[in-house]
């Protein structure tokens, strides 16, 4: 009866500090979009039972795989023995008692090799997880997990029954214990110590729980199962223009996710603002939001600084690498929105977020300029009256950077080429609003975004066709929470169609080419496939793939305001790519995105003398150059 009240007590107080902290994370605003029941139920099942999240780290998987399912044994086997020994019922006899004490044990080991792996990995020098409280928690589960084998040990020990050797490693405790004297009748009185210091681990192991950072086993599934499926797309918050940023801004599932955190460092290990040594730290963003939950009194800004938030390039490898589904790019974007509400954006994001409002671009350039970058072409342009199913979306860079003209004239050949019946917006196209809203003008975003859903609108839109993967983001994820929103369609998928159609031969290209993912394209919209079948359609087996390529590839550093944010590093994060392209040997390296072949750009002009003497072309002018000669447009 002592030990039920003593369990009841620890287990009772968990319960009650995951209520009130419950009741600190009810202080945030509703979860405007969140999985439906069935659907978060049916991830977070396969979340906890498979551990598929955690298991893209091999060691770590395996680690917490052995944690899980030799802890669920183990509770299964004490549940099962508590139910026998106190409410008389017997079925632990037999042949499923044999094969009850062999699983058993075999749960106990796989328990206790898991946390051995744990603490070797927290000892480890290279690693970001340093936290003593982590390991000591560690330890306390370790020895838990040892001393219940003390426990069976003693209890075979008092006189060797020959079925218990299907109890493995009791039986070896069993041997050691009476090799020092621990047998026969001395055993009782061992067993007894033995089963109340274990006793008094598990209690403490539940008043551990919710101290330290084991407290994501209770948040963390709450975390996945709430996890928002809009890919690449930030949350809207409750109000468009903030007067400042805490925690009441944030969503109830964002406080929860602040407790979630393992601390295990994978946003940061994966994070190229922190590759190039700049402030960021996407792990210390979520512990700065959990110190300023912790803390009524503590405010925002003294736990996340300014340079932090604005190193971060958006390009979302911190939420992929997140193995319990924590949104940190919508935590960095929120306290940005803050930080303009403030008025404290950096003065060259605040002068492009200018231009944005006043002239619809961040180039600084007059919208009456939109239409320059075709000259010599024949674009054909909406008139104020005119309809069009398919809207080719030039974009800002496509309109007024130098190496995002290129892109828009070869894909402007390639409709010709095709017979594509299309219509461009022509000064009258604005931005989508997807730089200033990720540097955090989110007002400034709703204006664009309901100014050009008007014009889809008023010109019977069906398609919108683009080159530029933000802008593919911004139309396809964002502004359907606007209004109504055409199909979008990013021309790499565009150009796939066409070949898979049989409507798009292209020559041979023979020297090696690459390809450098877009993350709004790759992480953020899952598509890594459509360029490749692109390029394997005309690199005649030359395409090699770069070390970090994918899901997992490396951002670019032009993403979340970058081109006009420069928040200084030890190197920069473009440098950090085209050294990886360098080391590829290619002669050619493709991107699917604008920003991605202005950013490579700077980077490859970074490189050392004698270095950087491949080409940086979208994939679209690689397939506008390889149409058949005699077909070409010219």
């Amino acid at each position: 009866m002592a030990f039920y009240l003593f369990m009841a007590l620890t287990a009772g107080w968990a319960a009650y500090w995951f209520y009130k902290r419950s009741r600190r994370w009810k202080k945030g605003r509703p979860d405007q979009v969140a999985s439906k029941n069935s659907e978060g139920m049916k991830k977070l099942a396969e979340y906890v039972l498979t551990h598929k999240e955690i298991r893209r780290d091999p060691y770590s998987g395996w680690m917490h795989m052995l944690i899980f399912w030799g802890f669920v044994i183990l509770l299964i086997a004490t549940t099962l023995v508590a139910i026998q020994h106190d409410f008389g019922v017997k079925f632990l006899t037999g042949n499923f008692y044999l094969g009850f004490s062999l699983i058993s044990d075999l749960g106990g080991v796989a328990f206790c090799v898991g946390i051995a792996m744990a603490l070797w990995r927290r000892s480890r020098p290279s690693r970001v997880l340093k936290l003593k409280s982590t390991s000591a928690i560690l330890w306390l589960m370790l020895i838990l997990g040892v001393t219940g084998f003390m426990v069976e040990g003693a209890r075979i020990a008092h006189d060797f029954p020959s079925f218990e050797v299907f109890s493995p490693v009791g039986w070896l405790f069993a041997q050691s214990m009476s090799a020092t004297g621990v047998d026969g009748s001395a055993a009782p009185d061992w067993h007894r110590f033995f089963w109340v210091l274990h006793a008094v681990l598990a209690g403490a192991f539940f008043v551990a729980v919710p101290l330290t950072i084991m407290r994501h086993i209770v948040a963390a599934p709450y975390s996945v199962s709430r996890k928002d499926k809009r890919p690449g797309a930030l949350t809207s918050p409750a109000d468009a223009v903030l007067d400042s940023v805490d925690k009441r801004d944030f969503s109830i599932t964002d406080l929860a996710q602040a407790d979630a955190c393992l601390t295990c460092g994978r946003c940061t290990e994966g994070c190229p603002a922190t590759a190039a040594g700049k402030p960021l730290n996407p792990r210390s963003i979520i512990l700065g939001l959990r110190a300023h939950l912790d803390a009524d009194e503590s405010p925002l800004t003294a736990t996340v600084d300014d340079d932090s938030l604005w190193s971060c390039t958006t390009c979302n490898a911190c939420d992929e690498n997140c193995p319990v589904d924590i949104q940190i790019v919508d935590k960095i974007v929120q306290l940005r929105r803050g930080r303009v509400a403030a008025e404290a954006l950096p003065t060259t994001a605040a002068t492009a977020a200018e231009s944005i409002a006043q002239k619809y671009n961040p180039y600084e350039k007059p919208n009456s300029a939109r239409m320059e970058w075709a000259q010599g072409l024949k674009v054909p342009v909406l008139g104020e009256e005119d309809e069009s199913e398919v809207l080719y979306w030039i974009g800002c860079s496509g309109a007024f950077d130098p190496e995002g003209k290129p892109v828009a004239r070869s894909m402007v050949k390639i409709l010709e080429k095709l017979g594509v019946t299309y219509s461009v917006l022509g000064k009258r196209e604005c931005c989508t609003g997807d730089q200033a809203r990720r540097m955090g003008d989110e007002g400034l975003f709703q204006e664009l975004a309901q100014h050009n859903l008007s014009l889809f609108k008023k010109h019977g839109v069906k398609t919108i066709l683009t080159h530029c993967a933000h802008c593919y983001n911004s139309l396809k994820n964002e502004y359907p929470e606007q209004g109504p929103t055409p199909e979008v369609i990013h021309h790499t998928q565009f150009l796939r169609e066409k070949i898979e159609a049989g409507e798009l031969e292209l020559g041979q290209v023979t020297e090696e080419i690459t390809f450098h993912d877009p993350c709004y394209l790759a992480r953020a919209n899952d598509e890594t496939e459509a360029p490749r079948k692109v390029l394997g359609s005309m690199c005649n087996g030359n395409f090699k793939e770069l070390k970090r390529h994918g899901k997992k590839g490396f951002c670019c550093g032009g993403g979340g305001g970058q081109l006009w944010l420069d928040v200084r590093g030890e190197t920069r994060v473009e440098q950090i790519r085209a050294t990886e392209i360098e080391q590829s040997g290619a002669k050619t390296v493709a991107t699917g995105c604008p920003f991605c072949r202005t950013m490579l750009k700077a980077g490859r002009d970074g490189l050392e003398e004698g270095q950087g003497s491949w080409q940086i072309k979208d994939l679209a002018q690689l397939v506008e150059e390889n149409l058949p000669r005699e077909e070409a447009s010219q």
